[in-house]
């Protein structure tokens, strides 16, 4: 049974706090509508969903985070995550509906030292104006389910590249079709972050790539050394393994689905 913490709506879109068998969620859009971000309350180290956990494994291309770019806060837990896995990093977190902040606050303690810049702003104009650059990037921003377009342009991911530094790390989450016929826009836009920005990797998270499922994609920015997909692998296995605490039984399995695109 789902107990209900928060339910409103803001300029953008409707929002809605639950808590179910300890986990507590946020979701956009009515009860059929998937969930935006979610915490398991007692283990706020833990990452509940899959993708979250591929997010972690940057630190297999950028083991040192020292800047780090979100775009699209939703519950808070890729920028909590950084916060404690990089203990100096600098965060810059953008989020284009104030409720949403507003939510992560209260919600899901998302930090709120003078280590993290909180911007209420459209990324899509904002990015391109960002005079900092930064070591890591994450975009995890989507509008009915469906990344906006703007994202996927080349226009933006020159954008984000220019605000890259040398061997950082440009990490998005997509939802689409990685085979068959209706593939075509993920091998564009894996291309288009291969000639903008440089080597490029997935890290798919469902059954088939015939349908649209969770991918994490990593771009390195003109790394020095182009490693092996062993020695990214090993990092990744590494990551798992020392930090147990923020994984599920099934991480283990994650380095393996990494490949290079």
């Amino acid at each position: 049974m789902t107990t209900t913490l928060y339910q409103s709506h803001s300029p953008h879109q409707e929002i809605f706090v639950g808590e179910r068998k300890g986990v507590r969620f946020m979701r956009f859009g009515n009860q059929r509508a998937g969930w935006q971000g979610a915490c398991v309350v007692n283990q706020p180290e833990r990452l509940y969903f899959p993708y979250q956990q591929a997010f972690s494994l940057h630190v297999a291309f950028r083991p040192l985070v020292k800047t780090f770019l979100a775009v699209g806060v939703g519950s808070g837990t890729a920028v909590s995550h950084v916060h404690r896995r990089h203990p100096n990093a600098q965060i810059m977190a953008i989020e284009l509906d104030r409720e949403v902040l507003n939510v992560a606050r209260r919600f899901f303690s998302v930090p709120a030292d003078h280590r993290v810049y909180y911007v209420e702003a459209d990324a899509r104009s904002y990015v391109p104006r960002i005079h900092s650059h930064f070591d890591l990037i994450f975009i995890d921003a989507f509008y009915k389910e469906q990344t906006p377009k703007t994202f996927l342009s080349p226009v933006f991911i020159r954008a984000a590249a220019e605000r890259m530094l040398p061997g950082g790390v440009f990490c998005m989450n997509v939802i689409m079709p990685t085979a068959g016929e209706n593939s075509e826009p993920f091998v564009q836009f894996c291309r288009a972050l291969k000639t903008t920005i440089g080597p490029t990797y997935m890290l798919p998270i469902g059954l088939s790539g015939h349908t649209p499922r969770n991918v994490l994609l990593f771009a390195q920015r003109s790394p020095v050394v182009i490693d092996t997909m062993a020695q990214i692998r090993k990092r990744a296995q590494e990551e798992i393994a020392s930090h147990r605490e923020a994984y599920a039984r099934y991480a283990p399995v994650l380095p393996w689905l990494l490949r290079r695109v």
